[in-house]
């Protein structure tokens, strides 16, 4: 059986496993949706004025700079990108390297950023072709080296993941990171930011986007052959990168379990039960590598390009919308196949719940804190009263609404996951797309709210929205820890986490 042939199987396996009709159809719609916004990203691009449209052709190289950029760190943030199924699931099966390779591909667009910033190409591309009739082979090119770039990250993740299981590779690998972080910011700092851009080669990219929508088909030709040829490239790169990660032994959980060690006695059931989850955070390997990177580089992608006050405060929602995606919305999976002991324990069960719930928070509000005290580093100017309190209110109300929100999912949909892999994730990848979807709305619709008060200048503007919201969340988060201590509820849930 080939790899596409097995990739077929397991895709059709997992829909089967999706047993509701109501989240087929809105899977299904939800596809519908990407569509239309496709569409809707090449019209608004054609309706750009001609001055906007004459921006969106220089702005287009950095763009798609700024896409490769995404597709090489967001496979590193995940241990080589998000699986169809984990990997001690198929263990059992005669399942190809290259099978495990196409299946993370697949599952790569449901990364909402990954769409969001297609998205955002397709309209730079529609504002840079020049007739109606050159759209197809322009939108063609673009897709092309979408489809290019997001190979080479995967390799490049799968040749990382194979790397990291030695101590010698990791301390590389961290290295090779911090001095890349390290030239990333003097680069901007030093004023060079402009000129590494001029020279990067996404402008061959973007010549090749603009000949086949001129109708220079020869030259586009070739450079849509010098696209397919990097893509076949980087997807055998990528394949055997994939099978020599996949054979090295994995060290995440004997890691894990060496760092089991002897706690102080807690001072009370509620204390001992948010130790035992923090230390679950910090002992997964995908959580604590999520956990890190979303802490650090947000913060040092801020302190680089010295973002305003006013736009500072749409960061925390997104932030906090990261750090809910982590665990947070199937928090209960933090116990595994320990729920069953832990549900056993003389504590009362929405102690439980509640110590998911503030290790969630308290997790938010320190990848939050990183990114504002990253933009208040490199702030040129001091901020008004007005823009203080905005910040402040949308990263508490967006901690709040986030983890009401995660603990509402892990109540009323829990999903099995032992986080016990480099690659795990605490839902299947089509939940985990929702689930981002509907967070980083949220998050954004209430950054959007509060930044008409920093805007305003009015300090009181921004409270008028945090009381209700942060009540209303609260009030939210209290109704999913009662909802945990109905025996039916928590049944459903403990049993689900723990054994499936």
């Amino acid at each position: 059986m080939t790899a596409v042939h097995q990739l077929r199987a397991l895709v059709a396996m997992r829909w089967r496993m999706v047993r509701s009709s109501r989240v087929r159809k809105g899977m299904l719609g939800l596809l519908a949706g990407v569509l239309l916004l496709i569409v809707a990203a090449v019209v608004t691009g054609r309706l750009l004025p001609h001055e906007l449209a004459a921006q969106a052709v220089l702005l287009s190289p950095t763009g798609f700079a700024g896409f490769a950029l995404l597709a090489l760190v967001a496979p590193l943030s995940a241990g080589g990108g998000n699986e169809l199924f984990p990997a001690e699931q198929l263990v059992s099966y005669p399942v190809r390297p290259a099978t495990t390779f196409l299946g993370s591909l697949v599952v790569a667009p449901l990364n909402l950023a990954w769409l969001s910033q297609v998205l955002l190409l397709t309209t730079l591309t529609g504002a840079a072709t020049g007739r109606v009739a050159g759209l197809p082979l322009a939108l063609l090119t673009t897709y092309a080296y979408v489809l290019l770039v997001t190979v080479v990250g995967q390799a490049l993740a799968w040749a990382v993941v194979g790397t990291r299981q030695t101590r010698a590779g990791r301390l590389v690998v961290w290295s090779l990171a911090i001095c890349l972080a390290i030239a990333a910011v003097a680069v901007v700092r030093l004023g060079y930011a402009i000129r590494v851009l001029d020279g990067l080669p996404t402008k061959r990219v973007l010549g090749a986007v603009l000949q086949g929508g001129n109708g220079a088909y020869l030259e586009w030709a070739r450079g849509f052959l010098v696209l397919l040829v990097l893509t076949v490239a980087g997807g055998l790169l990528g394949t055997r990168a994939c099978g020599w990660a996949l054979r090295r032994p994995s060290r995440g959980k004997r890691r894990a379990d060496r760092a089991v060690g002897r706690r102080r006695m807690a001072r009370s059931a509620l204390a001992a039960l948010v130790a035992t989850d923090r230390a679950s955070v910090w002992r997964t390997p995908a959580l604590r590598r999520g956990a890190l990177i979303l802490i650090l580089l947000p913060g040092a992608a801020t302190a680089g390009l010295g973002i305003a006050w006013d736009s500072l405060v749409l960061l925390p929602g997104l932030v906090a919308a990261g750090a809910g995606l982590l665990f947070g919305v199937n928090a209960f999976c933090l116990d595994a196949s320990g729920g069953l002991w832990l549900a056993a324990m003389p504590h009362r069960p929405a102690l439980a719940a509640l110590s998911k719930a503030l290790v969630l928070v308290e997790t938010c509000l320190l990848s939050v804190a990183s990114v504002i005290a990253a933009g208040a580093i490199r702030a040129e100017s001091a901020p008004t009263a007005g823009q203080v309190t905005a910040i402040c209110a949308s990263a508490l109300c967006c901690t709040l609404w986030v983890a009401a929100t995660c603990m509402r999912l892990s109540t009323t949909r829990p999903h099995r996951a032992d986080l016990g892999g480099v690659r795990d994730t605490p839902a299947p990848p089509g939940s985990m797309a929702v689930y981002s979807a509907r967070l980083a709305v949220g998050t954004t619709l209430i950054g959007v709210l509060m930044s008409t008060g920093a805007y305003s200048g009015l300090w009181q503007w921004s409270l008028v929205f945090a009381v209700p919201l942060a009540l209303l969340s609260v009030r939210s988060l209290v109704r999913s820890v009662r909802l945990f201590e109905v025996p039916t509820v928590r049944a459903i849930v403990v049993q689900t986490v723990a054994t499936g």
